[in-house]
């Protein structure tokens, strides 16, 4: 290569790296500032009502109490935010102010608490343990992409790509 083409060769690794990393920036960038406040209140309501589901889910798992595993999962289900009582507003403000990526995570994240729900019905403890590992792994990928405001301590860290998305390695029970 001559001097103009690697010239020209660094220019563009160094211009598609600073793309990379805006990109980065931008899918990091809280979402609950950009909220009104009536979704804002909603949304955490909803994390604190997950949270603590969660909290009991884990301990009837590992107590083989299935039936609980089975309610709490629906209950997890259940709580969607898109499916409380929002107006027509509410949905189109949500929509227009978070990341299509946060909906699809949310979205993931629920049908995953069906699957927990079903395999509590089955009794199949190992599908339970997988599938809330999986809850948790999506949990955990959105908060350090979306809530870093409130949780500073995922902020910086490497988060495996297939956690909250579809298509990973771990198939859906």
């Amino acid at each position: 290569m001559n001097k103009p083409q690697t010239h020209r060769a660094i220019t563009l690794a160094a211009l598609l790296a600073s793309l990379t990393l805006s990109g980065a920036v931008l899918a990091a960038e809280p979402v609950g500032p950009d909220l009104t406040e009536k979704l804002r209140g909603l949304l955490v309501k909803e994390m604190i009502e997950i949270e603590a589901a969660m909290q009991q889910t884990y301990s009837a798992i590992f107590q083989g109490r299935h039936d609980e595993v089975a309610k709490l999962g629906q209950a997890i289900h259940d709580s969607f935010i898109l499916e409380q009582s929002l107006t027509a507003q509410d949905r189109q403000e949500l929509k227009a102010e978070v990341p299509k990526e946060f909906l699809q995570m949310d979205q993931r994240f629920h049908r995953l608490s069906a699957s927990l729900a079903e395999a509590g019905e089955r009794q199949d403890t190992q599908a339970q343990v997988e599938t809330f590992n999986r809850m948790t792994e999506s949990c955990v990928a959105c908060h350090s992409r979306y809530v870093t405001d409130r949780f500073e301590g995922l902020e910086a860290q490497s988060i495996p790509g297939s956690w909250g998305h579809d298509g990973g390695a771990v198939s859906e029970p």
